[in-house]
């Protein structure tokens, strides 16, 4: 099955902690459905919406089915909620394809799980990865990852460090507890790939230097661009025990 030719766009809150996906208005090349929900776990969020009001009906079709497909066959991740107009065939279809997999407008006052998830806002500043590790040390005694806490300071550090050096923009870092792993992801406003820290690099970061130390340090690391920036996300380990 392939996606359908339209294109989609995906907004970010992270403060609250909500992913949206939905047609792309801006005028900008989007991605597709399928890459964007693939992608939803980055930031980690606690709820990932998908909007098809206002989408064609010969897209919703599609897009109903590509959306049963892919929820069917993830076993974790965020919530999933939908906006879609009940009166329409896709607002008819949505709920018998999906099931228990997703949940719609009229149960959007539900409260949404509650993962360990915290976010904070940081700007392009020479104390920020010091700031990081901080909220880093928190979590992984709050959370139980104290074994791994001194490789996962060493990781956010480097990837907010760079992103400080080379983004040279404001920053939304997530620490998560994603089933047992915890899941840094560093967000800036540019597009262009992350860059290795130099050797001299003014004290940004204080423990680690370069890409190569994340990847040694981390179980999984990576990074994706969008219309209006890139996360760049590291893994580590699992909890203590």
């Amino acid at each position: 099955m392939t996606d359908a030719p339209f294109r989609w766009s995906v907004r970010r809150d992270f403060t609250s902690g909500s992913t949206t996906v939905a047609p792309a208005d801006d005028g900008r090349p989007g991605q597709g459905l399928v890459a964007l929900l693939d992608d939803a776990n980055l930031d980690a969020p606690l709820t990932l919406v998908v909007d098809l009001d206002g989408v064609p009906e010969k897209i919703l079709m599609s897009a109903a089915s590509l959306l049963a497909t892919w929820a069917a066959g993830r076993t974790a991740g965020p919530e999933l909620r939908l906006s879609v107009d009940p009166g329409t065939p896709a607002g008819r279809l949505l709920p018998a394809l999906l099931g228990q997999h997703a949940m719609f407008a009229t149960d959007a006052d539900a409260p949404p799980r509650r993962p360990a998830r915290v976010h904070l806002y940081l700007t392009n500043d020479r104390e920020s990865p010091a700031a990081g590790r901080r909220l880093v040390a928190d979590c992984c005694h709050a959370w139980g990852f104290e074994a791994i806490a001194d490789q996962a300071l060493v990781v956010v550090s480097e990837l907010i460090s760079n992103a400080v050096q080379h983004a040279g923009t404001d920053l939304d870092l997530t620490v998560a507890d994603v089933d047992g792993v915890l899941r840094l992801s560093v967000r800036d406003r540019t597009t262009r790939p992350p860059h290795p820290a130099p050797a001299d690099d003014g004290g940004l970061a204080e423990r680690g230097r370069g890409l190569a130390i994340v990847r040694a340090l981390s179980t999984g690391w990576g990074f994706l661009t969008f219309a209006d920036g890139k996360t760049v996300w590291a893994t580590l380990g699992r909890r203590d025990g």
